[in-house]
């Protein structure tokens, strides 16, 4: 019986991307890394957008809605700043 050899690809389950590893990933794989290891934290609904924020490793992910389909629009990634200070009376970051 021979030995299993991993791909390139392989992460441990407790493999803690960092944002600039996650920036370097195609859409479709930072998409499936969101919806896999990603944690919903909150909505903002302004009067014609919606947006989702995630906590993913050690930065943020929003995700921009239609606001009358509830279909993706684009999402982006942060660690702190502007943005991420429209969620702050939603949400208690210091929990995460």
């Amino acid at each position: 019986m021979g030995r299993k050899i991993l791909s390139n690809n392989y992460k441990p389950y407790f493999y803690n991307m960092g944002l600039y590893e996650y920036m370097m990933l195609k859409d479709e794989e930072q998409w499936k890394d969101l919806w896999k290891n990603g944690t919903f934290l909150t909505h903002h609904i302004e009067p014609k957008e919606k947006f989702s924020l995630f906590a993913l490793y050690n930065f943020f992910v929003e995700v921009e809605l239609d606001f009358k389909t509830n279909k993706i629009i684009s999402k982006r990634h942060f660690k702190a700043g502007d943005i991420l200070d429209r969620y702050a009376g939603n949400i208690d970051i210091n929990n995460i």
